[in-house]
């Protein structure tokens, strides 16, 4: 069969185009679908929060811890002196608590010891222990006790250099080292027998420096009237005068001496306070009378307050 021309060209251009349209198509067909998305809430809108300022705060003041201690300290030392052979040896008890800083100082008592004694005598008989027990109770006010030695026994002030010793090393040297008031109203100046003899010396010899004496049985040294009524005489007034502190057993071997030296001050117009209880001119009467002492001296102090 014969095709005619016009058709065959017809056929052959039909195949052709045929050809030409599945080669354009790829060779893995691959069939698209479309996915179907579930619609979602959209995320929450986040508001930022404010900024914080931080609110300063104030450190809270360190609460002072209080001192919590109940015996004081007692130091020794060898102060050095150009009027003995020797240094002179010194205790001084520290109260409890002591600040090296207190801006109004401390009290002071210096206390001697009696004939053939040393400068432990008044720790032996309790005077350290009583005071920590009184200022810790607080009975009385925290003061330093000084205890001076005196090696030699017999010496009357005119004979002895110990006064010069005690006035011009040992007490200087205390309110160099130590936190001390300094106003004759809060030094006080004992002893018990032969150093209340030495009490009674310095207070009237040196009357600007103490404003308290405390005579503990004491007799007096020979001639001490006379010296008494030297500085009555040098006096401006009798306030000028220490205030003199007596007490003595009522069996005291020496108590006809101690009533003279009682008549004396009444009739000169001297103020002092007199006690008398039962004993004897013996350690265990000053040992049962140490707290006394402590409130009678503690008593007659006055510290001027810094400003």
């Amino acid at each position: 069969m014969i095709i005619p021309l016009r058709r065959l060209s017809f056929v052959i251009l039909t195949v052709f185009l045929l050809l030409a349209i599945s080669g354009c198509q790829p060779a893995n067909s691959v069939s698209l679908t479309t996915a179907t998305t579930t619609p979602t809430n959209p995320p929450p809108t986040i508001t930022p929060l404010p900024t914080l300022t931080a609110t300063p705060t104030t450190s809270p003041t360190p609460t002072e811890i209080p001192c919590l201690e109940k015996t004081g300290t007692i130091v020794e030392m060898d102060v050095p002196t150009d009027w003995l052979n020797w240094p002179l040896n010194t205790r001084v008890y520290l109260p409890p608590c002591y600040d090296e800083s207190a801006p109004s100082g401390y009290p002071v008592l210096y206390m001697f010891h009696g004939q053939a004694a040393t400068n432990d005598q008044w720790m032996r008989l309790g005077l350290t222990n009583a005071a920590d027990e009184l200022i810790t109770k607080g009975k009385i006010q925290p003061m330093l006790i000084v205890m001076p030695f005196e090696i030699t026994w017999t010496p009357n002030p005119n004979e002895s250099y110990f006064d010069e010793a005690f006035l011009e090393d040992v007490l200087p040297y205390v309110e160099n080292e130590y936190a001390v008031c300094q106003e004759r109203t809060c030094r006080a100046v004992g002893g018990l027998s032969r150093g209340g003899n030495w009490a009674v010396y310095f207070g009237f010899a040196r009357p600007d420096l103490f404003g308290t004496v405390g005579a503990h049985s004491t007799p007096l040294f020979y001639g001490e009237e006379f010296r008494i009524s030297q500085s009555l005489a040098m006096a401006g007034s009798l306030a000028e005068l220490p205030f003199v502190i007596m007490d003595m057993g009522a069996r005291d071997a020496d108590r006809d001496k101690v009533l003279a030296f009682k008549t004396f001050l009444e009739s000169n117009g001297i103020s002092f306070e007199y006690n008398e209880f039962e004993g004897r001119h013996e350690e265990s009467y000053w040992s049962a009378h140490v707290k006394d002492y402590l409130r009678w001296y503690a008593a007659r102090f006055i510290v001027p307050q810094a400003e």
